[in-house]
């Protein structure tokens, strides 16, 4: 089995040296992985967006945090790429959406979290990238190899984010520099000590679309998931022992009418944690795994499916994820990335 190290970039210096080294590493394969994505998302959800992918690409990377453009700067000399191509690249996610599943789950004083990310192109998704940046959190986010942004990662702190797509009819003020959650979410954990500076992140900084947000705090086992609009949040807390969310709101009244597949999705995970409860003897992750794994969580598409999952022990600091194998949940290799710093 391929070991997980072969899946983890280990970056650290400023944001440029970070990227130069992520560039160099990964050479012509970056170039290869970029033109094949591109090629693969379906295109006819971008049929409108194809000239606003070229010509907005660019000036979309010059509105970002300075950090990042200095990362993507640094990849860009390191592998030789037009920054262009890059930019292209990331842009490309803010003008489609995907879904997920998510959970937090609490036994013997511990918090467990466990999500699946589905999207598309599951087969170039499963890798990890472990920042030191200097004067910044130290993080391991995950997703597809040399991503910069992120849909999940922890920080040294055992500050937890994954964040899932949340239909919005909100738009963002005039004027305001908003962004997806996943530009967002690295940001926060290269800034964010605790749940509270969390929230204040949010109520500072404007979204450009939907999206759930889950928060967890390893060092004092707090958790939440946040329903967040462009503009604003509502917080969900524990019901009990868990905490589950797919595709839609549960607490925003002004958000559209929640998709019947995120509504399945949900009410599986939540009759499956239920059930949980009652058990005595746990076997941990693999009870979290196999909801994650359970065929009305899971997707199992080809062009769209569980592209990766996480499961991980907050508390404890006990991580793993699958480092490639689709469906992700039931079928991946599930493996502990070694996350030391």
């Amino acid at each position: 089995m391929e070991t997980p190290a072969k899946r983890i970039l280990h970056l650290h210096g400023s944001p440029y040296q970070a990227g130069f080294q992520a560039g160099q590493t990964l050479g012509p394969r970056l170039e290869a992985n970029i033109a094949r994505y591109q090629r693969q998302r379906p295109i006819e959800s971008l049929s409108e967006n194809l000239a606003s992918l070229q010509t907005g690409a660019l000036p979309w990377l010059r509105r970002l945090p300075e950090r990042f453009q200095a990362e993507l700067e640094g990849m860009a000399a390191g592998s030789g790429l037009p920054l262009q191509c890059l930019a292209e690249w990331v842009y490309l996610e803010a003008l489609l959406a995907s879904d997920c599943s998510g959970f937090f789950f609490k036994n013997e004083g511990n918090l467990w979290v466990a999500r699946n990310n589905d999207t598309f192109v599951p087969e170039m998704w499963g890798f990890a990238a472990q920042r030191a940046i200097k004067g910044r959190i130290p993080t391991l986010t995950f997703g597809m190899e040399g991503d910069i942004f992120t849909p999940t990662g922890i920080n040294r702190e055992r500050i937890w984010l994954h964040h899932q797509y949340l239909p919005s009819s909100e738009r963002p003020h005039p004027g305001a520099n908003a962004f997806p959650g996943y530009i967002w979410l690295p940001v926060m954990l290269e800034s964010c000590r605790s749940l509270g500076e969390v929230e204040q992140f949010l109520t500072q900084h404007e979204l450009s679309e939907g999206m759930i947000l889950f928060a967890g705090d390893g060092k004092t086992g707090e958790c939440a998931v946040y329903e967040c609009t462009c503009t604003g949040f509502r917080r969900r807390e524990t019901k009990g022992i868990w905490l589950a969310a797919t595709n839609h709101a549960c607490l925003l009244s002004s958000q559209p009418d929640a998709a019947p597949a995120s509504l399945a999705r949900l009410k599986t995970i939540e009759t499956r944690l239920a059930e949980l409860e009652k058990y005595t003897a746990l076997q941990l992750p693999g009870d979290l795994i196999a909801i994650l794994a359970d065929e009305a969580v899971e997707r199992r598409g080809t062009r769209f499916a569980t592209a990766c999952a996480n499961a991980a022990c907050l508390t404890t600091a006990e991580l793993w994820y699958t480092f490639g194998g689709l469906p992700a949940a039931s079928q991946g290799k599930w493996q502990r990335p070694d996350w030391s710093w």
